[in-house]
């Protein structure tokens, strides 16, 4: 439901676009339609992770798991939080290197998942840096997605704990403090492994391995 929702404010504010180069659109009407687009992608993660959370609880998550084009799904998420990211003064950049990946096991839904509360997460916990960069990679075995920011990172006595449930630490951003915890699961059901910790030089970064 929250996709299909996602889906119709895009298109509403395509339309709006289209129609004020023949119709002048009343400027009020322009930023409501602008603000709910952004608000209803800014707060898609956080609804899933609510939505996950009991399923998580008594061993319910599981996966739809077909052919999955990875990279697609991660330059998805990408390019629509880039544009959000622009609104709020951060750069986001995107390194897709020069690797070839073929379609692997997966759910993408669960994945775009995934990588849009990494993101969100990133702009939360670390957006004052202004800055986020993303990129993936891949091996014979594995492809790599990280995302890191600039901002002030995690207190090292904090970092055993940010993938536990309803762990906030010291952080007053906004959320649910258990999409980690839902990301990490999802991961794991994948067969892969999700880390996060402190980037040389300042800033947070996460790290996602996924088999091929």
């Amino acid at each position: 439901m929250k996709k299909c929702l996602l889906t119709i404010c895009s298109m509403a504010l395509s339309f709006a676009t289209f129609a004020q180069s023949f119709y002048p659109v009343p400027l009020y009407a322009w930023k409501s339609l602008s603000v709910s687009y952004s608000q209803t992608t800014l707060d898609f993660p956080m609804v899933m992770e609510l939505l996950d959370f009991t399923r998580m609880q008594d061993g319910r998550m599981t996966l739809v798991v077909e052919p999955t084009d990875i990279l697609a799904e991660f330059e998805d998420a990408v390019y629509t939080y880039r544009e959000l990211f622009k609104q709020e003064g951060i750069e986001l950049t995107y390194d897709g290197g020069d690797d070839l990946f073929t379609p692997i096991s997966g759910d993408p839904e669960r994945l775009k998942q995934v990588f849009c509360n990494v993101l969100d997460n990133a702009a939360k916990h670390g957006g004052s840096g202004k800055r986020i960069d993303a990129a993936i990679r891949g091996d014979e075995a594995w492809i790599y997605i990280t995302v890191r920011d600039y901002g002030s990172g995690i207190p090292e006595n904090e970092l055993p704990f940010v993938k536990q449930k309803f762990y906030k630490g010291s952080s007053k951003a906004r959320g649910s403090g258990i999409g980690l915890a839902v990301v990490e699961e999802i991961v794991r059901l994948h067969g892969g492994t999700f880390d996060i910790g402190n980037a040389e030089g300042g800033g947070c970064i996460v790290t996602i391995a996924i088999p091929r």
